[in-house]
Formats: C-alpha cells, structure tokens, sequence
C-alpha cells in the first residue's frame, strides 16, 4: 500500500490528499506481474488476433479494442482469398506486417506506462501538458490509440515545454 500512495503522491498530489483523508473499505487489489509479448501473427493453417498475438500490460485496458482492430486489419488483408494458398499466404503476411507497425508502438508505450516511472522528466511533460486541454485530449488520443505518439511528442512540444521552463525561471 506503501508504493502505491507514494506513486499517487508524486503523481497526483491533489488526488493524493483526498486518498489519504479517506478510509480504505476493501483491501487494494493488483495485476501483480503481467506476461507481455509478441508472438508469430500466423503459420500454416492459423493466425494469432488479440491476446492471443500480443499482449501487453493491461493498464491501457486497450484488450478487446486491439483484438477487434486486429481481425478488421485481418479481414481487410486477407479478403476473399481463403481458398487460395497463394493469396491467403500474401494477406496472412500482409496482416503481420500491419499488426506489428500499428500494435508495436502501443505495446512499447503501455510498457513504459506500467513501470510507473515517475522520473522529474516525465513528471515535468505530463504537468505541462496538463496546462492545456488540446494537450491533455492528444495524451489521451495517443494513450487510445486513435492517433500516434509522434503526433502529440514532436519537436513542436518540446519547444513548447522549453519556453514554458524559461518564462518560469524568469
């Protein structure tokens, strides 16, 4: 319980106000370690969709949202070419390269994201994107999934950060 308010203090202090002025009435329950991979997306005779292909940490609770994306990406690649070797084998490829380009940087981030790290640099992004709501919808659309990670960090909020650090110094 320990690590977890420590984690909500250095995160969320105003949070961590109110979770501490509270009473606990259940004990705090946990995923404990999860088994994160990517395995072959398909062989001979089948193909991997959802957990099943990857699974990453579940503190994005993205699960059934990737399994649903992957067998339309899968239908999408595969077509009406069941009933030819030479087509299906060319979609069931076409599948894996498209899964690992969209999934990977998912998989990568809910990684990072379940470390908890809290380190000053992250601490520091996250408090200014939080000083405005276009930020804080495009951290949340990259966390979804609906848009990718270079479309929130770029060199445009960096330099953004940069003079925020500099006119508060100032």
């Amino acid at each position: 319980m320990g690590s977890y308010l420590d984690n909500v203090r250095a995160t969320a202090p105003g949070l961590f106000d109110r979770v501490a002025a509270s009473a606990r009435t259940e004990r705090l329950r946990g995923t404990n370690q999860q088994r994160n991979f990517f395995r072959q997306a398909w062989g001979p005779g089948w193909v991997l969709v959802g957990d099943a292909g990857h699974h990453k940490d579940s503190i994005t609770a993205r699960g059934i949202t990737d399994a649903f994306e992957q067998a339309a990406i899968l239908a999408d690649c595969v077509g009406d070419g069941l009933h030819d070797e030479t087509r299906l084998s060319e979609g069931l490829q076409r599948f894996a390269e498209r899964r690992i380009a969209r999934f990977k940087p998912l998989y990568r981030m809910a990684l990072l994201a379940a470390t908890l790290d809290v380190s000053p640099y992250r601490l520091a992004t996250l408090r200014f994107l939080n000083t405005r709501r276009d930020l804080v919808e495009r951290y949340f659309a990259v966390s979804a999934g609906i848009i990718e990670a270079r479309q929130l960090y770029n060199r445009q909020l960096f330099a953004q950060m940069s003079a925020h650090r500099t006119a508060a110094t100032q």
